[in-house]
């Protein structure tokens, strides 16, 4: 039978977080009170060994050295004899014990529970070489200290004094402070639990409301939801701000993605009945004449639905920011090239000029940017009869490029100007009754521009023409942020900025 054990990741988040809490202060405590102890033990220890070498040398300095040099047993007696009977009450009883240097033992203190103080003969030989020395020993069931302090007289060891405490009391304060030590980690373990829940609790709030959030989204599909974020500037509010930039995405990019659904469905609806029509008079029997008309107009519509598809395509690439490169481009070059081109195909039916052409470097997608001059352009001829003027006007303010396509045509309604860069949506039945277009052209325009963090905007008054006015930033010009203001306020006046003076025309 074999057990398993949970991963650590089925554990909550919470519950890690509260034990991690607990096992740090466990440690800390832990190395805490290794030191705390360890220090008390020393301090204490040097304490007995300072009260002990202080009855020794007390010892010493009263018993009096022979003039043979040796130690009297009567004298060592009596001094041993009167420092047992001085003991301090209130101080730690201190045993005394004198040997000579021979390791004989001249005199005892009475109070001693056994014969002898036990010393180890390593301790009385370092004390017979003239050095002090320390053990600790047991006497009577007891922890004691023993200190070995030489007696010397003219320069020699002629005995030692052997003093002992015991370590009782020294052995109570280290039980009840580690005791207490224990109780504070035990309490503080339970209270740093208690705690990191709370704490925890309180700290990923936010997150178990994005998770909810989430779920709640999840199951519904309303991207519209969104999470308050909390008053604190702290790591939980930028993750609450992401999560909600997120949903703004994603809402965005479904409505995107149903309004494509939408518009391609009921666009294709009437290439798609055209076709079908003409396939089912193909297989009446018509003379040539009429189904050589019903396949061509079936062909044109076959072409203006691969046309509509494409225009599509390239709007769902836009909107997932993949189809606009960023490389530099001359845009008076792509303003040249489309006058020339539109010069040739126009016939000098149209007034069509170049006003201005300033020298502008941007940072783009030539091929793009020649689609949205092209169709700005276009326009324009289309819907301005004969003999009217169209013209091209590029200015480079510096961070700012700005080109303005103006015409003398029909105008456009008012009722139309706020609409008219929404995708199918058509001002071409005001215009021209005769227009079949899909209503794309301006749309992608507007979807170029802004994957080039330009914008474009249009005046227009029904009988006099239209200007349409692209912003661009340039290639050496002021940083995106701060040239996105000054696109709006171009884009808006339509004009050139104060102390701004115009560049040369080509």
């Amino acid at each position: 039978m074999s057990v398993s054990f949970p991963s650590p990741r089925a554990v909550p988040i919470r519950i890690r977080l509260a034990l991690a809490y607990a096992l740090f202060l466990v440690l800390t405590f832990g190395v805490a009170g290794v030191l705390v102890l360890a220090s008390l033990r020393d301090g204490m220890e040097r304490q007995v060994d300072q009260s002990l070498r202080i009855r020794a040398t007390l010892v010493q300095n009263q018993i009096a050295v022979g003039p043979e040099g040796q130690l009297r047993p009567s004298d060592v007696v009596r001094v041993v004899t009167a420092m047992s009977h001085e003991e301090d009450l209130d101080a730690p009883i201190i045993w005394v014990q004198v040997v000579d240097a021979a390791g004989t033992i001249l005199a005892s203190d009475p109070d001693v529970p056994t014969a002898e103080i036990p010393a180890t003969p390593e301790l009385v030989a370092a004390a017979r070489g003239g050095q002090e020395a320390q053990m600790n020993g047991t006497l009577a069931g007891e922890r004691i200290r023993v200190l070995a302090h030489p007696i010397k007289a003219e320069g020699r060891v002629v005995g030692v004094v052997l003093v002992a405490e015991s370590l009782y009391l020294l052995d109570e304060t280290f039980r009840e402070v580690a005791s207490l030590l224990t109780i504070a980690a035990a309490s503080a373990v339970v209270l740093s639990l208690a705690g990191g829940w709370w704490l925890t609790g309180r700290a990923l709030g936010p997150v178990t409301v994005v998770t909810r959030t989430a779920r709640a989204i999840a199951g519904t599909g309303q991207f519209e939801q969104r999470i308050t974020p909390p008053p604190a500037k702290d790591e939980l509010r930028d993750l609450i701000a992401t999560f909600n930039e997120m949903l703004a995405r994603l809402a965005q990019s479904l409505q995107r993605q149903r309004e494509f659904l939408s518009d391609a469905s009921h666009e294709l609806r009437g290439p798609l009945t055209v076709i079908q029509g003409n396939l089912d008079l193909l297989r009446l029997d018509l003379p040539d004449e009429e189904r050589q008309i019903s396949i061509e107009a079936a062909a044109n519509e076959v072409a203006r639905m691969s046309s509509l598809v494409a225009d599509l395509l390239f709007l769902a690439e836009v909107d997932a920011t993949r189809a606009v490169r960023h490389e530099p481009v001359a845009l008076d070059a792509v303003v040249a090239e489309i006058w020339r081109r539109a010069s040739l195909v126009d016939s000098g039916s149209h007034d069509l000029r170049i006003l201005r052409n300033d020298a502008t470097m941007i940072r783009g997608d030539h091929d793009r940017l020649f689609q949205v001059v092209a169709n700005l352009v276009q326009n324009a001829l289309r819907y301005t009869p004969e003999g009217g003027s169209v013209t091209l006007k590029l200015e480079n303010h510096g961070s700012i490029a700005q080109l303005a396509v103006a015409d003398t045509g029909i105008g456009i309604a008012a009722e139309h100007l706020p609409r008219i860069f929404e995708r199918f949506y058509r001002v071409d039945r005001a215009r021209s009754p005769s227009a079949n277009r899909s209503g794309l052209g301006l749309a992608i325009t507007k979807e170029v521009i802004a994957a080039h963090r330009g914008q474009v905007r249009v005046t227009s008054e029904p009988g006099k023409g239209s200007t349409f006015t692209v912003a661009l930033p340039t290639l050496d010009g002021s940083p995106l942020e701060h040239g996105a203001a000054q696109i709006s306020d171009l884009a808006s006046a339509g004009g050139t900025p104060p102390n701004d003076q115009p560049r040369p025309s080509c």
